[in-house]
């Protein structure tokens, strides 16, 4: 597959990948022999797929360590555990942002109200997160 190839070319061929391999997944690595494509067009071409998923009426493609990349059409634990995984992922880089960048901001500028403000926006966020 050459360069140029437009992301929803490639995710149509880990459409038709994942949608053969079910209820199984694939790891990228199978995804990658199952599609001719690179690891980049993989990834270009899940994240066109997750993208579109919704407005085609299609399941959420999920991965976990076990089962790879998969799209099951009745598995709300499936998805639940994928967004579980992925907000958890996202409080950590969130609670890493804060403690490393915006809190020595704010020891530093205790006054700004900036940091100030941007404190009070990321505090909601961790809450939301958790």
């Amino acid at each position: 597959m050459g360069r140029g190839v437009p992301a929803h070319v490639h995710a149509e061929a880990i459409l038709s990948a994942l949608l053969e391999a079910r209820p199984a997944g694939l790891t990228i690595n199978q995804l990658m022999a199952a599609t001719e494509r690179t690891r980049a067009q993989v990834h270009t071409g899940l994240a066109h797929l997750r993208m579109v998923a919704a407005a085609k009426g299609l399941p959420p493609v999920t991965w976990d360590k076990t089962w790879g990349y998969r799209m099951l059409d009745d598995a709300p634990e499936v998805w639940i555990g994928y967004e579980r995984a992925f907000f958890e992922s996202v409080h950590h880089r969130v609670e890493n942002f804060i403690a490393g960048i915006l809190l020595p901001h704010q020891k530093k500028k205790p006054d700004d109200p900036y940091i100030r403000t941007v404190m009070a926006q990321m505090g909601a966020i961790e809450s939301n997160l958790e």
